[in-house]
């Protein structure tokens, strides 16, 4: 092909359009309609877009009311978890306390200097307002005696005093499920199973079996009572009901409150499942305060009772409950005269507020169940004369009437009532019971 011819058409083509006279009058022609393009080009542009001098900006500055700060008169509770090496002053510092309020409640506090200290993972409630004043401070301690406090103290007509207000908790019944894996420590622990709930168990069941013979794939329903302080567990109540697969075999407990400060576990028959100790500390005396948290009638903050009391004249003679040996006698501010008894590996039984002890009371001596070893006095903080008697399971505190005091047979009324609020505690039984295994094993 010759490229060169296709080269030289468009110069052909150009070179005839420019000869052709009638080309030149048809291009004549269309001259006005292009201009007529043109013009409604420009016309349509000027309608789509306002002239400039139709535009006008307008800036003005406004002026701003002046910003007041009024700080709220209400008053409120903080919290704040105390860390280690932490003071009174160091967490009201965080809290945003004004250092001259945290000296001032230091100085002036009419509680001592020893319950005012802070332990580790309690938390400190404060009653401030915006400004930084300090009107209230609540914590939960343990006093001289070993018991569970609640700090109350308050600001009035600014001086500090031990707070007025009534301090009340509530009871929450809270039910748990124990699947028994390799170890039984740590299935109450993944169970989160407070410590006296354990030992509690353990009494429970002692006349029938040791807690720590059960094994893998063994298992435990239960409900137990926790008490709050503004929505946070500082104790823990009675074993309410619980039932215990052990080796193939059920086993049931119920408790029964035998007044409003006593009471004892039953088997579902309402059979005492415990025999207890040989002998009461006090002959025929009623208890006139019971386990667990109360207020206390002089410092008027609310503690765990760690024991009973019993109503009795002073110079009644206090018996020891069964054979042991006393490992503990001496006077303590809170206690006053006191004497502790050692009966086996993991039980020991405290006396308080005695007048005096027995004249062959001493220091490593043995002694019988029944034996006169002491006379109830009111010593220490007492209200008037009574005997303080404690129980305790691996140092822990137990209820004395529930897990070591003679549990008395239930009469056909007593019956009754047992029969009643075992039908309660029952249906959550037979609920715990329908969880499949693998999820009572979950965390």
């Amino acid at each position: 092909m010759r490229y060169h011819k296709l080269l030289s058409l468009p110069r052909q083509c150009v070179h005839k359009l420019i000869n052709h006279h009638f080309n030149w009058l048809g291009l004549a022609a269309a001259l006005p309609l292009f201009g007529m393009a043109t013009a409604w080009a420009i016309v349509q542009g000027n309608d789509a877009v306002p002239p400039a001098d139709l535009q006008q900006q307008i800036t003005q500055q406004l002026a701003l009311p002046a910003f007041q700060f009024t700080p709220s008169t209400s008053r409120y509770w903080r919290d704040e978890s105390v860390q280690r090496g932490d003071s009174i002053a160091r967490v009201l510092n965080r809290l945003g306390i004004r250092a001259s309020e945290a000296q001032r409640l230091l100085q002036s506090s009419p509680l001592s200097k020893d319950l005012l200290k802070l332990k580790v993972g309690a938390t400190l409630s404060v009653q401030t307002n915006d400004s930084g004043e300090l009107f209230g401070l609540r914590f939960l301690n343990d006093d001289e005696n070993g018991e569970r406090v609640l700090v109350a103290i308050e600001q009035l007509n600014g001086a500090w005093r031990a707070s007025a207000a009534q301090l009340t908790s509530e009871t929450l019944q809270t039910v748990r499920v124990i699947q028994i894996g390799p170890s039984l420590t740590q299935a109450f622990n993944r169970a989160k199973v407070p410590t006296e709930v354990r030992e509690q168990l353990s009494e429970i069941f002692a006349d029938q079996f040791n807690l720590s013979s059960l094994k893998r794939g063994d298992r435990i329903n239960m409900v137990y009572e926790t008490q709050l302080y503004n929505g946070m567990p500082i104790a823990v109540g009675n074993v309410l009901a619980v039932e215990l697969e052990r080796s193939g075999q059920r086993f049931q407990a119920f408790y029964l409150a035998h007044d409003s400060e006593s009471g004892a576990y039953y088997d579902g028959n309402g059979k005492p499942l415990k025999k207890g100790f040989s002998y009461a500390p006090v002959a025929n005396a009623r208890i006139s305060s019971g386990f667990g948290l109360r207020q206390h009638p002089i410092l008027q903050n609310l503690r765990l009772h760690a024991g009973v009391d019993y109503a009795a004249a002073s110079g009644t003679p206090v018996f020891a409950p069964a054979d042991g040996v006393i490992i503990k006698q001496t006077q303590e501010n809170g206690y006053g005269n006191m004497l502790e008894l050692r009966h086996n590996d993991k039980t020991t039984t405290l006396y308080a507020h005695l007048s005096q002890f027995a004249a062959n009371s001493q220091m490593g001596r043995k002694v019988k169940a029944g034996e006169v070893i002491a006379y109830v006095g009111n010593t220490g903080r007492s209200t008037g004369p009574h005997l303080h008697f404690e129980v305790r399971i691996n140092e822990q505190a137990v209820d004395p009437a529930s897990n070591a005091l003679p549990a008395p047979k239930l009469n056909p009324g007593q019956l009754a009532r047992f029969k009643t609020s075992q039908q309660q505690t029952l249906a959550q039984l037979n609920l715990l019971r329908e969880i499949p295994t693998n999820l009572a094993s979950l965390d």
